[in-house]
């Protein structure tokens, strides 16, 4: 999951389903200086709401880009991984040049991310999401993308799966993966032996 969250990151800053897109129609006419520009991701700020495990994961993982991490928990760490600063929510989504949510889904966290959360962020950011999809408010994020009050999303899970609404879907400034966070061969074949495990020890 802290892969696909990066994978979503570069994919969305760098437009890269956009660009698929305009070489796959043909329309292509080759390069220049001012195509499909789109932000770095090296050396910008992280903000990482939720800092436990993979959250922690994508923080290690974004040193290796010498991002600056910010991170916000409901409770603050005594121990944060090194170079992660705590700062509060409203700091957070002010400051990140992307911001990545990896909270568990709960009362106190659903739609943790509306539209006055939104407005915060600044226009060149990014949000990330590979958490829950109800922990951010749908409709706020297509109007926030479609009016470009922020500048990207890169989802991996939605409101109301397998539900994604048509809206978000025609939208070309967001990255749509089918909840495939725990997709990998090596993740999957631990999922199975820990559950025969716990069957067996049952």
């Amino acid at each position: 999951s802290a892969d696909l969250a990066f994978a979503l990151m570069l994919v969305a800053a760098r437009r890269v389903i956009e660009g698929d897109r305009l070489v796959r129609s043909g329309r292509w006419r080759g390069w220049t200086p001012d195509q499909l520009l789109g932000r770095d991701v090296h050396g910008e700020t992280l903000g990482i709401v939720g800092l436990g495990r993979i959250g922690g994961a994508v923080a290690r993982r974004a040193r290796g880009f010498g991002m600056r991490i910010l991170y916000w928990n409901r409770r603050r760490l005594r121990r944060a991984p090194a170079g992660a600063r705590y700062a509060s929510l409203p700091r957070l989504l002010a400051t990140a040049d992307i911001v990545s949510i990896h909270v568990p889904l709960a009362p106190a966290t659903r739609h943790l991310i509306g539209a006055p959360e939104l407005a915060r962020m600044k226009r060149t950011a990014i949000l990330v999401n590979t958490s829950r999809g109800p922990v951010i408010d749908e409709p706020a994020l297509i109007r926030a993308l479609a009016r470009r009050r922020i500048a990207g999303a890169g989802l991996d899970v939605f409101e109301h799966e397998p539900a994604v609404p048509a809206a978000l879907r025609r939208l070309p400034n967001v990255v749509l993966a089918p909840h495939i966070g725990s997709a990998t061969t090596a993740t999957r074949t631990a999922m199975a032996l820990l559950a025969v495990r716990n069957l067996t020890a049952a």
